[in-house]
């Protein structure tokens, strides 16, 4: 469960990140991203099913953008692990999170662990791969749970499919009323967070 102090702490990053949300549902436009507050909600579901464990879950944002997730999620997860393609988007990462941490030293709330790996490139090369593991020890085929937007959720879960180990789950945001069916997934819950906008997928 989260404690009350750690409440505070994911309340203040979805709060401050909420400052810099763009886009919108679906699959189209430039850019788009999490709403935190809603994400929250799922990240309870996923807790109380048992899909979040600070001593071993690995968790990998294939599109983190600003790092927004990674940080948010960070409390709950052995290593938080993400890939951004565009890099003037990856570059606010460090900008952002400089701002955040001093706005939770202000308030007295805990900082982001020191866990969050992010890189910038593409999700689908074998360089990213080769990153991740150099800095971390985790190959593809050792993360629990992958989170994407929709922009690119067919083409990342062709990825999942091929490479990951069986049991991993797919976390999906930006659904409305139809949602996906994936050859080699099956679909585990298709409201996390009974948010109407994200599904959770495993592989088979």
């Amino acid at each position: 469960m989260i404690d009350s102090q750690l409440e505070k702490t994911l309340h203040a990053i979805s709060e401050f990140f909420d400052r810099y949300k763009v886009g919108y549902e679906g699959n189209k436009g430039y850019r788009k991203t999490t709403d935190l507050f809603k994400f929250r909600h799922a990240v309870i579901d996923l807790m109380e099913e048992g899909y979040l464990d600070r001593e071993k879950t690995i968790f990998w944002d294939l599109g983190c953008g600003d790092g927004r997730v990674n940080v948010f999620i960070s409390y709950l997860v052995k290593y938080s692990i993400g890939t951004e393609i565009e890099p003037l988007i990856f570059e606010e990462y460090e900008v952002r999170k400089k701002e955040l941490e001093n706005t939770l030293k202000r308030h007295l709330l805990q900082l982001p662990p020191d866990n969050i790996y992010l890189f910038q490139g593409d999700s689908l090369s074998e360089a990213i791969e080769r990153q991740v593991f150099k800095h971390t020890g985790c190959s593809f085929c050792d993360v629990d749970l992958f989170y994407t937007y929709i922009t690119l959720h067919d083409v990342f879960a062709e990825k999942i499919i091929r490479d990951a180990k069986k049991g991993a789950k797919y976390l999906v945001y930006g659904f409305s009323k139809i949602l996906p069916s994936y050859h080699g997934m099956k679909l585990v819950n298709p409201n996390v967070g009974i948010q109407n906008i994200m599904a959770l997928y495993e592989k088979m």
